[in-house]
């Protein structure tokens, strides 16, 4: 899964673009080092590659998203969703851990919606709608 961009405004104001992308370990591009978090620092970089340029020309900081098949996630998208959490922490008066965990909790069930959804298309030509939750 890649290209999905989300627009993030942190407390400091600051307005960056969050690129999502799954990456697998097993892919040839990373298959000779197969360490843990190897395909999402390849992945990290095919995404700055691709989108620094236009996003620094509309003052905005890329940020990778990237999370690994096997389930390791890239070290930007853990520096993001930690300062996101703290920001959500704060506001909330929630502690932080509790915020890190549920951010990770949803991302990954969306991750694996989509994944699914993009399974049955691929494979089956069947579409999901957007919010049709009855199948997964």
């Amino acid at each position: 899964m890649s290209g999905l961009i989300f627009f993030l405004v942190l407390a400091t104001l600051a307005i960056g673009t969050l690129h999502v992308e799954t990456a697998s370990p097993i892919s040839e591009r990373v298959a000779l080092t197969r360490t843990a978090g190897s395909a999402a620092v390849a992945a990290e970089l095919r995404k700055h590659s691709a989108n620094d340029a236009k996003c620094s020309e509309l003052g905005w900081t890329c940020i990778p998203l990237v999370a690994e098949s096997y389930g390791a996630w890239g070290s930007e998208a853990v520096q993001a969703i930690s300062r996101l959490a703290s920001c959500l922490a704060t506001r909330t008066n929630s502690p932080k851990s509790k915020v890190v965990c549920s951010l990770y909790g949803r991302l990954n069930l969306t991750l694996v919606r989509a994944n699914a959804r993009a399974f049955l298309l691929l494979r089956c030509g069947y579409s999901l709608q957007e919010g049709d939750s009855s199948s997964l």
